[in-house]
């Protein structure tokens, strides 16, 4: 009887098949990458074509690198790149797929190396690491040195031997570190992180001669970006002169070697002393020559003031002085005698004045007190009349009719004033006599 399989379980038997398939679970595959993409989470998803030439449909297959495997690759993969893959084949049973599983990928032709080179170069030319105006300049007379590299390699000798031979008076401080290997880069990392320690003012990043296979450590984008963090001038040597690294690119200073890198951070203090010696002679020359120009010239501003000096004339000015006095006491008494006989004179005639003016305004004064006293309501007062007002509110009566009995009232006389409580009010008793 023929049996109906689920596609679940079609999907179990393939891939059950595929994997006791020794081949199809270590395999190499070359091809043209053809639709290439990385998602969120890090994994590469690609399609292989077939590269040979004449295919009219090329076949093609589909791969996947995950993140764990995709973080060893030496490059980036992109569009049209020629490789070559391993991994083992399997389904991807949602679609039904198969699909290659990679652990690893190489560029076929260029290196993966190179590949890897000039994609981190672009990279870091487009967020301007490799401008050249972030380069900081290199401290004149370093305190500190701080050396980043192997402790028992060729370059750490040759470091020391040029620091201290040309400045003995710089501190080094050695950070040692793989330089080399799958560690290296890590380390060298955490090294760079060590670096700028209290007093450096340079780090040197160095390590000798070798393949281009032994630098890699040096093109590693976590190193290159621990360059480009450390607070100080960073300069690199690495290899010999013909080795060029992305460090080296991105370095305040690149040296071909560790030795001319150890040249670069401090000046040889022996020369400088010379310098030092050959200037002050100059200055000194120098300075004695000034000297001798401005000692001239204040003899003959010397002589000049003896001869314009006034102590020559002193004696002839006290006569003249004398002299000047003498008429300035005689006018002064006269104009002293003129003044006295026209002030007397002033005198009397300002002492007239002001009793005539006395006089004029005391007559005024009394007109205008006779003319007050007659208006003055007390003169009224003294005639037998009186004024009398209303102490409740505070006003003089003119009418009857303003008061109510029981109002009081204060009548003013020409001598004294009477207090009264008024019995009865009659406003028309002055009209009927």
């Amino acid at each position: 009887m023929m049996r109906v399989l689920q596609v679940a379980e079609l999907s179990q038997r393939l891939r059950a098949t595929l994997e006791d398939e020794p081949l199809l679970q270590d395999l190499y595959v070359e091809g043209e990458i053809g639709d290439c993409s990385r998602s969120a989470a890090g994994h590469w998803y690609l399609t292989l074509r077939d590269c040979r030439p004449g295919q009219a449909d090329r076949a093609a297959v589909a791969a996947v690198c995950f993140r764990q495997a995709a973080g060893g690759l030496a490059f980036e993969p992109a569009r049209g790149q020629r490789v070559i893959a391993h991994g083992q084949v399997q389904l991807y049973a949602p679609r039904g797929q198969l699909q290659l599983v990679l652990d690893r990928l190489e560029p076929v032709g260029v290196g993966a190396l190179a590949i890897a080179f000039a994609q981190l170069v672009a990279r870091l030319e487009a967020e301007g690491l490799l401008d050249p105006s972030r380069r900081r300049p290199l401290p004149f007379l370093p305190r500190r040195v701080a050396v980043v590299t192997s402790a028992t390699g060729a370059a750490v000798r040759d470091v020391l031997h040029v620091l201290h031979r040309r400045c003995p008076i710089t501190q080094v401080l050695v950070i040692p570190t793989l330089v080399q290997g799958e560690l290296a880069p890590a380390q060298i990392v955490q090294a760079l992180r060590l670096a700028p320690q209290p007093g450096v003012e340079v780090v040197l990043l160095v390590r000798g001669g070798g393949s281009l296979e032994d630098l890699q450590a040096f093109n590693h984008e976590a190193v290159v970006r621990a360059v480009v963090a450390v607070p100080v001038p960073v300069v690199v040597g690495v290899g010999h002169e013909t080795d060029t690294t992305v460090c080296d690119l991105v370095a305040d200073r690149r040296a071909p070697t560790p030795s001319v890198a150890a040249e670069l951070v401090v000046p040889d203090l022996w020369l400088l002393r010379e310098e030092v010696q050959l200037r002050g002679a100059r200055w000194h020359r120098a300075a004695l020559a000034q000297v001798t120009r401005r000692r001239a010239g204040l003899a003959a501003r010397e002589r000049r003031l003896g001869r314009l000096s006034p102590l020559r004339r002193l004696s002839t000015r006290r006569q003249d002085l004398d002299r000047a006095g003498l008429r300035l006491q005689r006018a002064l008494a006269r104009g002293i005698g003129a003044r006295r006989g026209q002030t007397g004179l002033r005198g009397q005639r300002l002492r007239r004045e002001a009793a005539q003016r006395t006089r004029t305004l005391g007559e005024a004064l009394r007109a205008r007190t006779g003319r007050l006293e007659a208006l003055s309501p007390l003169a009224v007062l003294a005639r037998g009349y009186s004024l009398t007002v209303d102490v409740g509110r505070g006003r003089v009566l003119r009418d009857a009719a303003q008061l109510r009995p029981g109002d009081r009232i204060r009548t003013r006389l020409r001598a004294g004033m009477v207090d009264s409580t008024v019995i009865g009010v009659d406003p028309d008793g002055g009209a009927h006599g």
